[in-house]
């Protein structure tokens, strides 16, 4: 899958983009020494014993403010009214909090010692010269946003959301708020699939349901795919007379796949349509769901040049028994949920392709391997949340 063309954005244009360039400090950050809070710059030494009942007494030099020059060498003996932000003058090694000093006649009383360092922001502590703050795949944040600035960055060079268009089909199929006829159903996939591109950034347009017409297939898949970076098909996959996606692949485009080894959801198609990528998934409700997750996700997130592009798999105790025929890798609905530091899980509802029930209660799919026919209560398994 290729990963689609970086662009140039003013930096507050970017945040929800992928960035596709390595962001580096061109210069330490911080630049200077600098006080982390209001007080004064002092010697440690000159503090060491300092309490509540003897403070220690230093003379008072000119203050250090932010975005003033550096201030002149402090003598020993001396203290330096700072503000947050300020130069660390030189000499000075620590800053006491206002709330542990008074000043008096010229002089500030010291009631507290100060370790090596306290309260200071040593030059390049947060990023050294040459660092890299900001990695190409990152999705870039308000707290990636803000080191770009604090770098003095404008810009940032950034992938743009993939283009997506699903086409519904099925002639018994339509959209909810429309009249049902007495053999329809309402199209319960559209709606998910849109949120779920839409969570990924994805430009999302939407057509159908279709009519059960493999040239009206053809024409509306080829017109969708002029303004798209991936088409997404739901219904028409499988071997039905009505099923009419892979002629109109093999006629008009490329057929690579047809029927994977994934329970639900062995009917899914994919191709190359008007050199768009095209990814054909069943109609039923649970096989749709299941081939996104596996299939057009991981997809999508590699044509944003995404690190974070894996399966997020987790580690769960079965608490009921659960059996299978084996086969195919199955996606079972599940509810997962952790107790003090245990993951468990257990399946949830039939698991027919085209039942809602399940998918409803479900927060997790449930990977069961192909080989395994009968998991006992108290089995490991792994778990994907959805």
């Amino acid at each position: 899958m290729d990963v689609l063309p970086a662009a140039t954005l003013p930096l507050a244009q970017t945040a929800g983009r992928v960035l596709a360039e390595a962001v580096r400090a061109p210069m330490p950050l911080p630049r200077f020494d600098n006080a982390a809070m209001d007080g004064y710059a002092v010697r440690t030494a000159d503090v060491s014993g300092a309490t509540v009942d003897a403070p220690t007494t230093l003379r008072l030099v000119a203050p250090s403010s932010a975005g003033q020059a550096m201030p002149p060498r402090m003598p020993a003996g001396c203290a330096c009214p700072i503000a947050t932000g300020a130069p660390l003058p030189a000499g000075a090694d620590a800053v006491v909090m206002l709330e542990h000093a008074v000043e008096h006649d010229g002089a500030v009383l010291v009631s507290r010692p100060v370790d090596h360092g306290q309260h200071v922001r040593r030059r390049g502590e947060d990023a050294p010269a040459g660092s890299e703050l900001l990695h190409p795949g990152q999705v870039l944040t308000a707290g990636q946003l803000v080191a770009a600035a604090a770098l003095g960055r404008t810009t940032l060079q950034v992938r743009p959301p993939p283009r997506t268009t699903t086409v519904l089909t099925g002639t018994e199929v339509v959209r909810a708020g429309q009249p049902l006829g007495d053999h329809q159903v309402f199209d319960a996939v559209g709606p998910a699939l849109q949120a779920l591109l839409a969570g990924l950034g994805c430009g999302t347009a939407t057509v159908g349901p279709l009519d059960d017409d493999p040239r009206l297939l053809a024409a509306t898949l080829l017109e969708a795919a002029e303004g798209s970076d991936a088409l997404i098909t739901v219904g028409g996959a499988s071997v039905g007379r009505h099923d009419h996606l892979k002629q109109v692949l093999r006629r008009h485009g490329e057929l690579h796949t047809w029927r994977v080894a994934l329970r639900p959801a062995k009917p899914f198609v994919f191709g190359v349509l008007a050199g768009t990528p095209l990814f054909g998934l069943p109609g039923n409700p649970a096989s749709a769901l299941a081939a996104y997750e596996v299939f057009v996700r991981p997809a999508l997130l590699a044509m944003q040049g995404r690190s974070d592009n894996r399966l997020r798999l987790l580690r769960a105790e079965l608490t009921e028994s659960f059996s299978q025929a084996p086969g195919r890798l199955h996606l079972v609905r599940a509810h997962w949920w952790s107790r003090a530091d245990r993951h468990l899980v257990r399946p949830v509802g039939a698991q027919g392709a085209g039942m809602v029930h399940a998918l409803a209660a479900a927060n997790a799919w449930m990977v069961v391997p192909a080989q395994i026919d009968h998991l006992p209560a108290g089995a490991l398994v792994e778990v994907w949340p959805m």
